[in-house]
């Protein structure tokens, strides 16, 4: 024991004094007049006659989420800015990492913000872009140690910083046009994984949001957290696979025909973009997004408390998509008040068997059958939803990401914000609340169709149980469905756990 603790020791101090990086200082940000780019160009003459609105395209599929990336990326002539919290190292990532690298050697700028929890690996393709002279890589608020495996003594050493990471989802193409919502860069996140997908929503939004996205990212780029890839301890050894780079074509798992039959699409994409033929919606969009230095210090989330403004200026109804669902007693005030004033309350959150995360379903718990009793519409996603589903890739599993509210069919909440106190309390967030009462309608027949797909919960017989339509015929659970008896306990011993903490 007494070793062990030296050992803790020591690595507190090393880790305390490796952390203290002297950060360069970023050169400026290039300017020019957005509205000039290919893309700005498609949407110039609308937005400047409303220059208070947005234009907004809504990304249901994964797969085409992944189209909408790669096209945009493709189309882009003068800067891209990527901040997310994971970047994984499979075939989505390295196709837009290929991407990315075909954009900066036309000259494109390329800004790589990436929070270091994401990170697969210090050799990942994404890292290796960084010796490229027209892209920079960064990463938020690293760990000390590179080592993955070795990473929980630094945990136990410094928590209270590591605890603390950058959820923000942000992709932003010419300062114009600027993706927002609950994806990050993975198979798993554009319906391409065969093991499990993620249900997931986000938006490309053109314009005013994007000016503000960007400024957002600014100030994350800037932060002294964000640390250049070629200061992390593992730089030297990363250098010598710089040669790599050149290579990034060679290395996707793809066959010639799946590439011919991925390139048709994204033509397909481009033309059918530059001709309008998306669904396009135009309102008031207001980008909300914590400060970096809430990473050091506590700050109030705007996200927060836009979504708590709107929550008690609603008049018909509110639908809440939430991967994970904590509330507090302050918001269940809140929700019961609502609900006593006819409002309709809709839920829509992971069960237990579709989780990646146990810990947060038993912290739900606590709140899901309250919800029931008071009138709340409370759905849980079926681990077996895409296998159900007429259209699509299908896999095995299927989990809820999707972080998303609609309130009275006229205004939309979109971003990486959960309904937990991790997004209030302890991560950085961004989000747009979007007024349009046609793409607020859209949203929500999107979500009530996976509701109705899902576990409905309802009281019988004085107690909480799940419901569900199975060919036709309706099906009760008197225990959370699809899981085990081991996986149920696993749950129960995670509630000693400081729901504050998760």
């Amino acid at each position: 024991m007494k070793i062990f603790l030296v050992f803790l020791s020591v690595f507190f101090f090393n880790g305390c004094f490796g952390l203290v990086y002297k950060t360069p200082i970023s050169s400026p940000p290039i300017s020019y007049d957005p509205y000039t780019t290919t893309i700005g160009s498609l949407y110039a003459k609308n937005l400047k006659e409303n220059p208070n609105h947005s234009a907004a395209i809504l990304l249901e599929d994964g797969f085409d989420a992944l189209l909408h990336r790669v096209g945009l990326i493709r189309m882009s002539q003068k800067s891209i800015d990527m901040q997310t919290y994971i970047y994984k190292n499979d075939l989505s990532s390295q196709v837009i990492a290929k991407e990315l690298l075909n954009a900066a050697n036309r000259g494109v700028k390329v800004r790589i913000l990436l929070d270091d929890n994401g990170v697969y690996s210090d050799f990942s393709d994404i890292m290796l872009l960084n010796f490229h002279k027209n892209i920079e890589v960064k990463i938020f608020n690293p760990y000390y140690i590179r080592n993955k495996g070795l990473r929980y003594f630094e945990m136990l050493a410094d928590y209270e910083r590591i605890k603390k990471r950058m959820h923000n989802k942000l992709f932003i193409v010419d300062n114009f046009a600027v993706i927002i919502g609950g994806r990050n860069i993975g198979d798993n996140y554009f319906d391409n994984d065969l093991d499990t997908n993620f249900l997931d929503l986000d938006a490309l939004f053109f314009g005013g949001v994007a000016s503000k996205a960007k400024e957002s990212f600014e100030r994350y780029w800037r932060f002294h957290r964000s640390i250049p890839v070629s200061l992390l301890r593992t730089h030297k050894r990363l250098k010598n696979n710089a040669k790599e780079i050149a290579k990034l074509h060679e290395k996707i798992p793809i066959s010639a025909e799946d590439i011919n039959e991925f390139e048709k699409k994204v033509n397909d994409f481009i033309e059918h973009f530059q001709k309008y033929q998306y669904p396009i919606y135009y309102g008031n969009a207001i980008f909300l997004a914590d400060s970096p230095k809430k990473i050091d210090t506590p700050l109030y989330s705007p996200i927060k408390i836009a979504f708590e403004k709107a929550l008690k200026n609603a008049k018909d109804s509110v639908f809440i998509a939430s991967s994970y669902f904590i509330p507090g007693k302050k918001m269940m005030k809140i929700f019961k008040n609502q609900i006593s004033k006819g409002i309709e309350l809709n839920i829509l959150t992971n069960s237990l068997s579709s989780t990646d995360a146990i810990v947060v379903y038993g912290a739900w718990e606590r709140y899901r059958n309250q919800l029931v009793r008071m009138g709340a519409n409370v759905y849980e996603i079926r681990n077996d939803f895409f296998n159900r589903q007429i259209k699509g890739r299908f896999s095995t599993k299927h989990s809820l990401h999707g972080k998303t509210i609609v309130f009275d069919d006229n205004l939309t909440l979109l971003g990486s914000f959960n309904i937990d106190p991790r997004s209030a309390y302890i991560n950085t967030e961004s989000a747009v609340l979007f007024d349009n009462p046609s793409f607020a309608k859209r949203v929500r027949l999107s979500l009530k169709d996976h509701a109705q797909q899902s576990w409905h919960l309802v009281v019988y017989r004085h107690r909480v149980i799940w419901e569900a339509v199975e060919e036709g015929i309706l099906i009760h659970e008197k225990t959370s469905p699809d899981t085990s008896f081991f996986l149920r306990l696993i749950k129960e011993w995670s509630k000693v756990l400081p729901e504050r903490e998760l």
